[in-house]
Order: C-alpha cells, then structure tokens, then sequence
C-alpha cells in the first residue's frame, strides 16, 4: 500500500532551500549549481523553486560570474506556513473539510469535528515556527 506525502517534494526543499539562504551571512548570495549540490537537489529543480520564492518576494538574485540567490526577508518573519503555500499547499486532512463537500452527516458526525480541531492545531504550528529556527549550520 502507497502511502502519500502530506508535504510534496517540491514543499520540502523549499523549507530547505529557505532555511540555508537564511543561514548565509548578511549581503553573502550563492550561485544556483553551488546551492544545490549542498542540498543534494538537481539544479532545474532547485532553480524553478527558486523561481517561486523570488515571485513571491521571499528571495532576491544578482546576474552575472559572481551572480547567485539570497534571501530577502528576515528569516524570523516567515513561516513555514507561508513557505509551503507558495509553493501550493493546498491540504485538507479530510475531504469532509472542504466548503464545497456535501455530508448528510455533517452535524451528526464526530469525525468532522475531530478533524477540524486536528488541522487547526496542524495550522497553528506551521504558523509559529519560523525560518530562523531551522538554519543550516554545517552546510555553509
């Protein structure tokens, strides 16, 4: 039996991703081939996630030989709630949850309400936990 991810690929390393340009020195950028050889990712795709985040205005580049990435905002005001919704976190943990799901059972059923008060928990902790506190260390 497959059992699917809850956080696709792409989702995971974008944290990493983020998390080691947050742990880059200040004013210090590094090229797109060097940073995914650290993190073990092929360049397209590291590139195309990197692609999303500057969209997004979470990471900035410079052109050029010496041209590379770095992060833009500051590692303690993004979550890794915003990260994975940039890159389309689109998850219920039930499909009960969804506005447009009919139940006859809605309001007679306790499953509903435990998955609601579940994935509010879920929510509530992506939001909480900043960037910052998942820097690399080792890999810079």
């Amino acid at each position: 039996m497959k059992i699917h991810s809850f956080i696709s690929r792409e989702q995971d390393y974008a944290l990493r991703i983020t998390a080691f340009l947050a742990s880059l020195d200040k004013g210090e950028i590094i090229n797109v081939n060097k940073l995914s050889k650290k993190l073990y990712l092929s360049k397209s795709f590291s590139a195309r996630i990197i692609h999303k985040l500057k969209n997004a205005n979470i990471t900035g580049s410079v052109q050029g030989k010496y041209g590379g990435v770095f992060l833009k905002v500051n590692p303690e005001d993004i979550s890794i709630w915003d990260i994975l919704n940039i890159i389309g976190f689109k998850v219920r943990l039930n499909d009960c949850m969804d506005e447009h799901f009919i139940c006859e059972l809605e309001f007679g059923c306790r499953f509903h309400l435990f998955f609601v008060e579940q994935e509010k928990i879920l929510m509530d902790k992506l939001k909480s936990q900043k960037i910052s506190d998942y820097l690399f260390r080792k890999l810079k």
